[in-house]
């Protein structure tokens, strides 16, 4: 082996230091893992609903195949009342109504419409069937009851 002199070997300690000192400053000051904060869904919607508008917590008898269809927070429905015994036919209440779900209980839901309208929906007795309709179509309507008439006509 050959031997080193005296120069060249504070330049190799001198080396071996600084690298030495630098890989411990990189491990002292090594980034943290980034933390992940996960944000929460809101505890209430209310802050959601817009002015004029107001939210209408309604009963589903198809609440579970309906969570299983729409998204976490709702769609847009058309809403029935099923028959019975005392009602043989089937009655549309509403037709492209935006449905919410509750943030804190998933199989309860609510109905966005405005406020004079909330009222003609509360009129009906649940529990209604949602019917889940395409959300790129516009507008909403409670459908009227209407009384059918009959109309005559005579020609001579």
């Amino acid at each position: 082996m050959k031997k080193i002199d005296l120069k060249n070997k504070h330049y190799v300690l001198a080396f071996l230091g600084i690298g030495g000192l630098c890989l411990l400053y990189s491990f002292k000051n090594a980034a943290p893992a980034e933390e992940i904060h996960e944000i929460a869904a809101p505890a209430s919607v209310d802050t959601f609903v817009p002015m004029g508008m107001t939210l209408v917590p309604i009963e589903l008898t198809n609440a579970e195949s309906l969570s299983s269809i729409v998204g976490d927070i709702g769609g847009v429905v058309d809403l029935y009342l099923p028959a019975t015994d005392e009602r043989k036919a089937v009655i549309k209440v509403g037709s492209r109504l935006k449905i919410m779900r509750a943030p804190l209980n998933p199989q309860q839901y609510a109905i966005l419409v405005k406020e004079d309208e909330g009222l003609k929906i509360l009129k009906y007795a649940g529990p209604f069937t949602a019917v889940v309709q395409n959300p790129a179509a516009r507008g909403t309507d409670l459908s009227q009851r209407s009384k059918k008439t009959v109309r005559i006509e005579y020609q001579n």
